[in-house]
């Protein structure tokens, strides 16, 4: 009977530490991703055929978690503090509706803003010779500079739709899915390669990564191609939820801080962190524009839940969810 008492905690770790949240590395296990996106797929079938159209107000969540896993890949991995998403986001925006005028499907336009983002990034190279804040900073003013740029170049403010453009209900939110699975599992897999290696290296410590032959300019390129890449195709996506945008959406911070904002909420350099971070974050904001309509309540929402987590959980939801794990669980071996 002792021998069993002492096994059975650990038994139960061992079988616990296959789910993700409970492993101590920060590269978690697929298993319950895989089974959430398992889930998300099978989901419009709760809905009856007179109810697909209540699908589109989860395209929401799908545009941020898919936001919120760009800004992780560059900022969380390879701790550069990017603030200028907006410039990407804006980007497939604006190239989304030119495209489609120009008579091109809604997925292909995406594509399309998606290869224009890396392009945007690919001329911002030069920023890396910015260190830490300065970065931050430098970054933060890009889609200021961007948006009377785009004005010029377009001769307009606003971009929308052509008319008549109407989408499938199950159909977009399948996109949406498609994209935000892309953007999961492909960040997943690339932070397992030697990119991704050289990325977590360069976060760490970039002098000691320089040291060991990394090639920092090239590795710092390449994720913010990519990031750039999945934050286009995320705007992209979105001008198909609002149907109609301007280029005040480059000065506009939301989408500039709040995928950061997600990230350090759900853990920053983390699997999970974007998913938790960002169905939280669109959670909370989607309950106060229903109660509380008309009214900006939502910025001291999300000011509290950010000190909250500064102060009670500094590193994060997931971070903290594993290390109180693996002491509740040596706690229970040692008994």
């Amino acid at each position: 009977m002792t021998i069993e008492k002492e096994q059975t905690p650990k038994r139960n770790n061992q079988f616990l530490s296959y789910f993700g949240i409970f492993r101590r590395s920060h590269n978690a296990s697929l298993l319950v991703t895989v089974i959430l996106f398992i889930v998300a797929i099978l989901f419009p079938l709760s809905f009856g055929p007179h109810d697909q159209t209540a699908l589109a107000q989860y395209g929401i969540y799908l545009m941020w978690i898919t936001l919120a896993e760009s800004w992780n890949l560059i900022g969380g991995y390879a701790n550069l503090i990017n603030l200028g998403m907006g410039a990407f986001f804006g980007t497939g925006i604006v190239l989304t509706s030119i495209f489609m005028f120009a008579g091109l499907s809604f997925p292909i336009a995406m594509l399309l803003s998606g290869f224009a983002g890396s392009g945007l990034a690919l001329l911002l190279t030069p920023t890396f010779r910015l260190r830490s804040d300065y970065f931050a900073i430098g970054s933060l003013v890009i889609p200021f500079i961007l948006r009377p740029i785009v004005e010029y170049l377009a001769g307009k403010t606003s971009f929308d739709l052509p008319t008549g453009t109407s989408f499938n209900p199950t159909q977009f939110y399948y996109l949406g899915l498609a994209m935000t699975g892309a953007a999961i599992f492909g960040i997943f897999w690339l932070m397992r390669s030697r990119v991704g290696i050289a990325l977590r290296s360069i976060g760490d410590d970039e002098v000691a990564a320089a040291a060991t032959g990394v090639n920092v300019l090239q590795s710092k390129m390449i994720a913010l191609m990519i990031s750039g890449f999945i934050a286009s195709v995320a705007g992209a996506y979105y001008l198909g939820i609002l149907g109609a945008a301007n280029t005040g959406i480059f000065d506009d911070l939301t989408y500039s801080l709040f995928p950061a904002f997600m990230v350090v909420i759900g853990g920053i350099g983390t699997f999970e962190g974007p998913i938790v971070g960002a169905l939280l974050f669109s959670a909370v904001s989607y309950g106060t524009v229903i109660y509380f309509q008309g009214t900006s309540f939502e910025v001291p929402v999300f000011s509290a839940m950010i000190m909250v987590v500064a102060v009670l959980l500094p590193r994060g939801i997931i971070p903290t969810l594993r290390r109180n794990w693996h002491r509740f669980s040596r706690r229970n071996i040692k008994k």
